[in-house]
């Protein structure tokens, strides 16, 4: 059996939303799933699942506080660990990371949540695991209503909605068979 963990940060339950459908699709699919905050994830090895999902909102173009820190002290620890990245970040068989991230990019659109899963990216990488997709999330500026309603995407308030949770729930089904 695969093994999965979900990772996210959230603040208005956009992404736990989203974190939680894909754990059910993930477990659907046959893997046994863990589904954990950032802050709850310091212990956790990643090492020790075959696919790390993480998720989080992106906040002025960038991963919030809690999950850069997350991210950065892993790549440490890690460091310490394993001694420093080798030229080219060679890849771990069997290590393989999905990547989502909520946005609602009132200003500019998607580009303002790229940013924020490229740095995802790279620490993933540097990891040494095999990035399979990146998953982007339209959802509602929560406690904003212009930026729900007047912004780039227009009205996107309710979103994520029910039916986008299920089409990730089917997506993260469908992921399983590219372990």
């Amino acid at each position: 059996m695969k093994k999965a963990v979900v990772i996210y940060c959230s603040f208005t339950g956009n992404t736990e939303k989203v974190a939680k459908s894909i754990a059910s699709g993930l477990s659907k699919a046959g893997c046994e799933v863990a589904l954990t905050t950032v802050k709850e994830a310091e212990n956790i090895d990643i090492y020790a699942y075959d696919l790390v999902c993480f998720g989080v909102p992106s906040i002025n173009w960038y991963l919030p506080k809690p999950a850069a820190d997350y991210l950065k002290g892993k790549f440490e620890q890690y460091k310490k660990d394993f001694g420093p990245v080798p030229p080219c970040a060679p890849s771990k068989p069997g290590k393989n990371a999905l990547l989502f991230c909520t946005w609602s990019g009132p200003h500019t659109g998607i580009r303002e949540a790229i940013p924020c899963v490229l740095a995802m990216q790279q620490y993933f990488e540097h990891f040494g695991f095999t990035v399979l997709d990146e998953w982007y999330v339209l959802s509602e500026f929560t406690g904003h209503e212009e930026n729900s309603t007047m912004g780039r995407m227009g009205d996107i308030r309710g979103l994520p909605s029910a039916a986008d949770l299920l089409r990730i729930e089917k997506q993260a089904e469908n992921i399983v068979t590219r372990l």
